[in-house]
This record gives structure tokens, C-alpha cells and sequence, in this order.
């Protein structure tokens, strides 16, 4: 049965607020959190985003098309019919899917990601924000991972882009995904066309 709304923001407050606390304890961590850094917690030298995740994945940047285009200068023309737009309308839905999208717009979009791969990797986990390395906290098996930037770059690094229909995947050589982006999808107009990038259990494995 899906989590209502109410339990999914008691859900996230648990694990960000005093679970998370714990975490940084043990990591000898200052926490620190909010929507405004990537920053969960840290110390004189290391400054760690802490991820909390039920499943395979969990979300790791959340950012307007706008934004998105602004900073990496990425193909607008893909993003607004695969994201979506009110003044869009596919047989009655706001968005097209990736094999509903011209070729040459879907190639052109493949090659930014690959062309601009360690760029966007580094703008969804850090942000500007000195972060040094991830923690992967899967908390249905209580087992905690953790990468540094650097490994994480690295790792990446011979991973390709490849398209689903409702989502782009970064895989590597197993095609393992360890990041994907979509459209956001919620019901409000306000944030239905946002673009969500999600970071994967695999990449850590």
C-alpha cells in the first residue's frame, strides 16, 4: 500500500532529523542539512551528503528546467517535451515520452549528457557545495556505503547515458544504473515538470 503524504514526511523527518543526527555522531560530523545545501553534516576537513533510502534509490537533485538549461547550457527543446509543459498535449498528456521524441532531438540530447557527464554528476551531488564524499544509508537492511567525490567521478567516468522511456539512466559496463533522471510528475503544475535525478544503491556496490 503507498505511503499518504503524512507518512512519508514522517518517514523523511525520522532519517533527517534525529537518525541522521546519529549518523553524523558516528562520523564525527557537525550535522547541518536544509534545503538551501547538499550538506548533511561536517567536520574541519570533510563535508558529507547523507542519503536515506528504502529501496534501490532515492532522490538526489531536484532542479527547474530553467535551472537546469541555464547552468549546463542543455538542449531545451528534448527537456520541455520529455519533462513536460502545460502547453503541451500528446493525445491529452502534458509530456511525451522518450520514443514519442525525434531522433535527432533524443541523439542530441545523449550527447550533451556524455559530453557533460562529470559536469551535471557533479551539480547533482555537490552543487558547489565541497562536498567530499556520500553516505548510502539503505535502511530497510541497515547497511550504510560511502564514496568520495572523487571515487564517484571516477566510477562514472566509463558509465554511458542510455534512454528509457520514461527515464534516462547513467550504466556501467554491467548495466548497473547508478544515476537517472526523470521528470518530477507530481499532480501540483508547480513542480510537475521539474527535473529529478536519482542516485542508485548499484553505484556503491
Amino acid at each position: 500500500m503507498p505511503l499518504t503524504a503524512q507518512q512519508g514526511y514522517a518517514i523523511r523527518e525520522e532519517h533527517a532529523g534525529v537518525r541522521e543526527a546519529a549518523v553524523c555522531a558516528a562520523h564525527g560530523l557537525v550535522q547541518r542539512g536544509g534545503s538551501q545545501t547538499k550538506v548533511d553534516g561536517e567536520n574541519s576537513t570533510e563535508r558529507k551528503s547523507i542519503k536515506n533510502a528504502k529501496g534501490a534509490s532515492t532522490q538526489v537533485h531536484l532542479t527547474t528546467q530553467k535551472k537546469f538549461i541555464d547552468t549546463l547550457s542543455a538542449p531545451q527543446e528534448f527537456i520541455k517535451r520529455f519533462c513536460g509543459s502545460p502547453d503541451l498535449d500528446n493525445r491529452g498528456i502534458d509530456r511525451y515520452y522518450a520514443n514519442e521524441i525525434d531522433t535527432e532531438l533524443t541523439q542530441e540530447f545523449i550527447t550533451f549528457l556524455e559530453d557533460n557527464k562529470k559536469r551535471i554528476i557533479d551539480l547533482v551531488i555537490s552543487n558547489g557545495c565541497g562536498i567530499t564524499s556520500v553516505v548510502y544509508r539503505d535502511i530497510t537492511n541497515e547497511i550504510e556505503y560511502e564514496l568520495t567525490y572523487e571515487d564517484i567521478l571516477r566510477k562514472v567516468e566509463s558509465c554511458r547515458w542510455v534512454m528509457k522511456k520514461g527515464g534516462i539512466h547513467l550504466k556501467d559496463s554491467n548495466n548497473k544504473t547508478y544515476f537517472h533522471l526523470q521528470r518530477e510528475g507530481k499532480r501540483n503544475p508547480r513542480n510537475r515538470y521539474n527535473i529529478l535525478f536519482h542516485i542508485h544503491r548499484a553505484l556503491f556496490l
